[in-house]
């Protein structure tokens, strides 16, 4: 018996070894995607690209000012992840059941990259735990923190914010100093018919304000992104 303690110790320290090599290795992994300049990042970006032209990217409705108070949370085309795999994807379609909006997303560790595409833009997330870097067109945008989107650069500014709550059907989104828009919270979906709207715009957009709008909803409906 006096032998089987020093095994069955020896066991348990080569278990957590093996335990903290793979941790080690998804931290690294997760690492090597935060750098926009590293080849690691660009091979995931192009691999979600590819994945965007082969779902119904190239069959997207014309994108105008109206499509974004018609999208709803209905998808089609989802692909969520396997046992093994970490990547998954969907096309978001418009109230008259359209193809309005793709994405695909992939995650490596503490990090994860997403890639939405309409007709006339393209919007890359990088997520690392609680903060979440926005490009729009492949330029810096924003960077999304404490449900407040900063603007990207030296003079940044705040572009938006979100009144966060799990229990609200609607979350209000304020841009400048008035809620210009709701977006409908996608866990209470199955309470809001069979073709929800996934938000409400509330007055007229710019193209900034729209583009922080359209970032906040691809977000809200694809936590965690």
């Amino acid at each position: 018996m006096r032998f089987l303690l020093p095994l069955f110790m020896l066991v348990i320290m080569a278990g957590s070894f093996i335990i903290g090599m793979f941790y080690l290795i998804s931290r690294v992994l997760g690492q090597l995607n935060l750098d926009p300049e590293s080849q690691a990042w660009k091979n995931t970006v192009e691999r979600l690209r590819a994945r965007l032209q082969s779902q119904a990217a190239g069959a997207l409705i014309p994108w105008d000012k109206e499509t974004l108070s018609l999208l709803s949370l209905n998808q089609t085309m989802v692909k969520k992840p396997g046992l093994i795999g970490s990547t998954y994807e969907g096309v978001f379609t418009t109230i008259y059941q359209e193809p309005a909006l793709a994405y695909a997303a992939q995650k490596k560790g503490s990090t994860s990259v997403l890639i939405a595409r309409t007709s006339d833009r393209e919007i890359t997330f990088r997520r690392r735990e609680l903060e979440t870097e926005i490009w729009v067109g492949g330029q810096p945008f924003g960077i999304f923190t404490d449900n407040a989107l900063i603007s990207a650069g030296k003079n940044s500014r705040l572009l938006a914010r979100i009144e966060q709550s799990e229990k609200v059907s609607q979350i209000p989104v304020l841009l400048g100093d008035s809620t210009a828009a709701t977006i409908n919270n996608p866990e209470l979906a199955g309470d809001m018919g069979p073709n929800p709207r996934a938000l409400t715009v509330l007055r007229e957009l710019s193209k900034e304000e729209e583009n922080a709008l359209l970032a906040l909803t691809v977000m809200q409906l694809l936590k965690p992104v």
